[in-house]
């Protein structure tokens, strides 16, 4: 298995999380960034580091993010060569609050790492779905 991306974008970050041979999934980190183009430009290094073969975009199943996450993957497009893949990301957010809660993670590491952990957690339901 190869290695996956995966983007949670949101209204203003967008959360990112790693898969290298489809066994552990990483949080990587949050884009603070709501213009489309500065976020592709911010992706890139990411992309270059971790070369991944496929791209996994969170994406709701209604609401104002459904048309803003495939304006991301058709961006994407221009720099990303791989496999892009649009996954459900039903309630991914609360379900990473939930969880680093009960890990014991004070409130502001909570809200840091938030919606990297929600990446991490769509990135884990599509590896398990696959």
């Amino acid at each position: 298995m190869s290695t996956i991306l995966c983007l949670d974008p949101g209204t203003v970050h967008t959360g990112i999380a790693v898969s290298e041979e489809g066994i552990l999934v990483t949080p990587l980190t949050t884009i603070f960034e709501k213009n489309l183009d500065k976020l592709i430009g911010l992706l890139t290094p990411i992309i270059a580091r971790y070369h991944p073969e496929t791209i996994v975009i969170g994406q709701p199943e209604y609401g104002p993010l459904l048309h803003t996450t495939k304006i991301l993957g058709e961006k994407l497009k221009d720099i990303f060569s791989g496999e892009i893949v649009y996954f459900r990301e039903d309630l991914s957010s609360y379900a990473a609050r939930r969880v680093m809660k009960e890990q014991h993670k004070t409130l502001v590491k909570r809200k840091k790492e938030e919606h990297q952990t929600a990446a991490a957690l769509i990135l884990q339901d599509y590896l398990e779905s696959i």
